[in-house]
């Protein structure tokens, strides 16, 4: 599978976060798991804040990609 490849299709995930890698975080941070509510507002920061700047986020990692893809 190389990279100019067609292995994989526009329904693909690249990146997700779960519930369980947000309690990780939590706990590692508040030494507590989140309630409901909790997580709830953690999914609207997370939305908010990923969707606050990510045009420079897909072109960094774009361009990283065209650039490691070629070393």
């Amino acid at each position: 599978m190389g990279y100019g490849g067609s292995c994989m299709k526009n329904e693909d995930i690249l990146f997700s976060v779960n519930v369980g890698w947000v309690q990780a975080e939590a706990k590692q941070r508040i030494n507590r798991r989140l309630t409901d509510s909790e997580l709830l507002l953690v999914k609207d920061g997370l939305e908010e804040g990923l969707g606050f700047d990510l045009e420079t986020v897909f072109e960094t990692a774009i361009d990283d990609a065209v650039r490691l893809a070629k070393e």
